[in-house]
């Protein structure tokens, strides 16, 4: 009977630790003067972009990044290449079309963002969001998308997204 009870009650505690909730926690760190953190305007910058991409608001998305700023889809940029590396605002036909195979929006389930501050203050944003969406066949599609971003004076200048093309592609047939 004392076993049962044991049991029982690493049960319950097992139950209610594993239904919890992690607290919200800002991550702060610095080394020299190279600094980390995961609040602040410039990862409310990509948390914005992030979320603007997912609910199809193209304007508010362009307005996180620079006019100027371009994008790395899965690839390695070299200077040699220059097919690789495109204007941010070249992408949004090809999100609008993807757009068509969905039902509603991208929902971000889960996402870590973080900003990287070096010596010569210089930025670089980090986000992995895990996403998915329902198609208009009906499945679920998800997918963890690793963007890395240059960021001056308040836009992101550059984006680097690696993530896996496959449930993105169904979209596109």
């Amino acid at each position: 009977k004392q076993m049962k009870k044991t049991f029982l009650v690493a049960l319950l505690a097992t139950t209610l630790f594993a239904c919890s909730t992690p607290a919200e926690t800002k991550v702060e760190a610095t080394t020299g003067t190279t600094s980390v953190t995961t609040e602040g305007p410039d990862v409310e910058l990509m948390k914005k972009a992030g979320e603007s991409w997912a609910t199809a608001n193209w304007d508010a998305y362009l307005s996180c990044y620079a006019d100027t700023a371009i994008s790395i889809h899965n690839a390695w940029a070299v200077t040699t290449d220059t097919t690789v590396a495109r204007k941010v605002s070249s992408y949004i036909d090809m999100f609008k079309k993807s757009r068509e195979g969905m039902d509603g929006n991208v929902t971000i389930n889960n996402s870590i963002y973080e900003v990287v501050t070096m010596a010569d203050g210089s930025k670089y944003g980090h986000a992995w969001v895990d996403c998915s969406w329902k198609t208009k066949t009906g499945e679920t599609s998800k997918t963890v998308i690793f963007n890395s971003y240059s960021i001056k004076d308040g836009k992101l200048t550059t984006e680097w997204p690696i993530y896996d093309t496959k449930e993105f592609d169904k979209l596109m047939k």
